[in-house]
């Protein structure tokens, strides 16, 4: 099994309560996303969410959200593994605390 990068990057939060899109993958496959979330303080909370489409022609809807608050443990906050055959689009948002900025990878399993 092979794993790949697709799409790297770092997330600038301009603006609390905006949704900011990390990436966006059309091919197949099987994905993860990993951000890093070191620079969390007490008082931040972000919320990871990621979208697919279920077959060619659907919306995009939420298949994974997760929200993490304050310092953090474990730093490195990996998605399951969601298996995409129309569109995957990965998204950050983060809803308190001071803006900061989010290292993150996009993975494709194959």
């Amino acid at each position: 099994m092979a794993v790949t990068s697709v799409g790297t990057g770092s997330q600038v939060i301009a603006a609390l309560d905006t949704e900011y899109t990390l990436d966006t993958e059309t091919n197949a496959g099987v994905y993860v996303l990993v951000v890093d979330c070191n620079v969390l303080a007490n008082g931040d909370t972000i919320v990871i969410r990621i979208y697919t489409k279920y077959a060619s022609g659907g919306t995009s809807r939420v298949a994974y959200q997760q929200s993490f608050s304050n310092v953090q443990v474990e730093m490195n906050k990996y998605s399951p593994a969601v298996p995409v055959d129309e569109e995957i689009v990965c998204k950050i948002e983060q809803t308190d605390g001071t803006e900061r900025t989010f290292p993150w990878n996009l993975l494709k399993i194959s």
